[in-house]
């Protein structure tokens, strides 16, 4: 009778998990088709003046086109509103939702980065560094990484942190990328503590906006790791 019981049990109980399983998946699905069709992906891109960020969100609404010739004036206080676009990613539609293109200027930090961060509720932030005056990029990927800290109802949604060696083109022939790893040594051991007490994934890897190269890949992990259901769209 024990054996009965037990069977019956299990039977149930698989069951039971089966149910809940495809319920919880069917759920997944319609948050990320949502999302990723209709709502539109939530991110920002930070980082202090000159790195790269306006030329991300052109590079991305162009459908990843390699922006030789794009030179960008500096965006001026309170930032430019960026309207959603549809992106392309091997053979998936993204609808991508930037809201906003801000400066990196010091005095920008806690106006124009803190108002964006707290109107996006971003699922996911992209820093923008190069090899150059990384003691003010150290104090802008800081000042963000505070940010997430002190405003933990914007950040309730936040997914992924990717950060951008950008300019790779310029910069790999007279610095190596174990070189401009280590300026931020003391940063990313920081983002990692952060990113396991608050549950979100951390990238960091080189790449040009000005050549395409890195850039790609980099792009795909990013957003396969902010939406709800994973998908394999890197190739």
């Amino acid at each position: 009778m024990a054996n009965i019981i037990e069977t019956v049990f299990s039977v149930v109980v698989g069951t039971l998990s089966g149910i809940t399983s495809a319920i919880s998946n069917s759920v997944s699905g319609f948050q990320d088709f949502f999302l990723v069709r209709v709502s539109g992906l939530s991110f920002v891109v930070l980082g202090s003046r000159q790195v790269g960020k306006t030329t991300m969100i052109e590079w991305l609404r162009q459908n990843m086109e390699t922006l030789d010739a794009f030179e960008p004036e500096p965006t001026a206080a309170g930032g430019e509103i960026v309207p959603d676009f549809n992106a392309r990613f091997d053979d998936q539609t993204m609808k991508l939702k930037p809201i906003r293109d801000v400066g990196g200027e010091y005095a920008m930090w806690e106006t124009d980065w803190v108002e964006l961060f707290r109107e996006a509720e971003p699922r996911g932030v992209i820093f923008m560094i190069d090899h150059t005056d990384s003691a003010v990029q150290k104090d802008a990927l800081n000042f963000v990484m505070q940010m997430i800290e002190d405003e933990p109802y914007a950040a309730r949604n936040l997914k992924a942190f990717f950060i951008l060696m950008n300019k790779a083109d310029l910069w790999q022939e007279h610095h190596s990328l174990e070189e401009i790893e280590g300026r931020y040594r003391n940063e990313k051991r920081r983002l990692m503590n952060l990113a396991e007490r608050l549950g979100f994934k951390w990238a960091m890897a080189p790449g040009s906006l000005n050549t395409g190269k890195g850039v790609r890949p980099f792009m795909k992990q990013f957003f396969n790791t902010i939406r709800p259901k994973r998908q394999r769209i890197i190739q």
